[in-house]
């Protein structure tokens, strides 16, 4: 699917190494920091995110969005992990998703993102620095990221609309 407006946006070819190191570190940041701040009030609740996250990202997230993306098998880039394990493990499909994938990527993102804090907020200095790791990474997509992404079927794409 080819972009029907980019005159306002610039696409991105291959994402920085800065972008990629702030992105990670955000993404992973706020992943470890939730963990941790489940864990020292409730461990079983902090096993129960930790293979929450970790089945969401690696049986939702990268199946149903990344296998789509361009990035890692076009431009050996990926904002999320090395792409070369990108295209091992998620082979690139085609761009076009499953419209179960566009419902279900977003609802497993969120679950990674919203259970932390019901936690960490008795936790203040953990909780804070959850939304310091979280709400940048996250507000960087839709603000940057979405509006410059070749991944043209992504339901968070604005470049082509």
């Amino acid at each position: 699917m080819q972009p029907r407006n980019t005159s306002d946006a610039t696409l991105i070819n291959r994402f920085s190494l800065k972008e990629r190191l702030l992105s990670r570190t955000g993404w992973y940041g706020f992943m470890i920091v939730g963990t941790w701040g489940i864990f020292v009030q409730a461990p079983i609740w902090a096993v129960v995110y930790l293979v929450y996250s970790l089945a969401a990202f690696t049986l939702v997230i990268l199946p149903g969005l990344c296998a789509h993306c361009p990035y890692p098998s076009e431009y050996s880039s990926c904002l999320f992990l090395p792409p070369t394990l990108v295209n091992r493990f998620y082979p690139y499909k085609n761009p076009q998703m499953h419209p179960a994938s566009k419902i279900a990527v977003p609802v497993a993102m969120m679950g990674i993102v919203l259970m932390p804090p019901f936690w960490l907020i008795a936790n203040l200095p953990l909780f804070l620095l959850f939304w310091l790791l979280a709400l940048p990474t996250l507000a960087t997509f839709p603000m940057h990221f979405c509006k410059h992404c070749r991944h043209f079927d992504c339901p968070l794409n604005k470049a082509c609309r």
